[in-house]
């Protein structure tokens, strides 16, 4: 029922400055084009019309037709243009400094885009789950990081903002400090439940999902892998077609 109202309230918005008029302008444009275009369907009409005569109601629905096509072309650019959606674009490390002298963190961020003209409000990140790569089995093992978190925004440090158009974000995945070999989502519910010691050579998966309101939800798995000094760390973005399933 919101969402008619506000639907309402546009169209009638859209009375008031007269952008009826430029609407009608368009539709008509896009069903001459439609008629007399690339696919000559008014000639076809022409044509038959000297064989045979149509009746008025046949006419009636063509005309029809042809405008209900029309405005669905006048419609629909701006329906994609001012549809929320948002992506996830690129992987970013920043060194940050601490309270403490000459004691670093290196943040692990993904850059997310509002991909739509509208702005994305309520947008959030959550930290599905965390899994490390057992040479063993081949395979990925469960962590104790395996439910949901609420990850913060860069510069922000807030679970929930709006994202403007034009203005990318960077959302905060996890970060590492100088002195501890542990991996640290970026959440407000920092323990040491919510860290993961780690070595050279291991290597982690990050399972993140990004949404806004009334916007389908994007899924990332961020593949990790130790160096062999606190900060040297290899990023990689794998495959989430398996996650975006079973994660609804």
């Amino acid at each position: 029922m919101l969402k008619f109202r506000e639907g309402w309230h546009s169209f009638r918005e859209g009375l008031d400055k007269g952008h009826i008029r430029e609407y009608w302008i368009a539709v008509w444009g896009h069903a001459w084009e439609i008629l007399w275009g690339a696919g000559v369907i008014g000639l076809v009409c022409t044509g038959l019309t000297l064989y045979y005569a149509p009746s008025r109601w046949i006419l009636g629905w063509a005309v029809a037709w042809v405008f209900l096509v029309a405005g669905y072309y006048v419609w629909r650019p701006y329906h994609l243009r001012f549809t929320p959606k948002l992506e996830l674009c690129s992987l970013h490390m920043v060194y940050t400094p601490t309270n403490a002298p000459n004691l670093q963190r290196r943040f692990v961020q993904v850059l997310v885009k509002c991909a739509t003209e509208c702005p994305l409000e309520e947008c959030t990140g959550q930290l599905l789950k965390v899994s490390k790569w057992s040479e063993r089995k081949g395979d990925w093992e469960h962590t104790a990081l395996d439910e949901l978190l609420d990850l913060l925004w860069s510069n922000k440090d807030v679970p929930s903002l709006t994202l403007e158009p034009g203005g990318d974000r960077r959302l905060s995945v996890f970060f590492v400090q100088q002195d501890l070999w542990r991996l640290e989502p970026w959440t407000d519910r920092r323990s040491l439940r919510m860290s993961l010691p780690c070595s050279p050579g291991g290597v982690f998966r990050f399972d993140v999902r990004v949404a806004a309101k009334d916007c389908r939800a994007e899924y990332m798995s961020l593949k990790v892998t130790v160096g062999q000094t606190w900060d040297a760390l290899n990023l990689e973005m794998i495959g989430n077609e398996d996650l975006a399933k079973t994660s609804h």
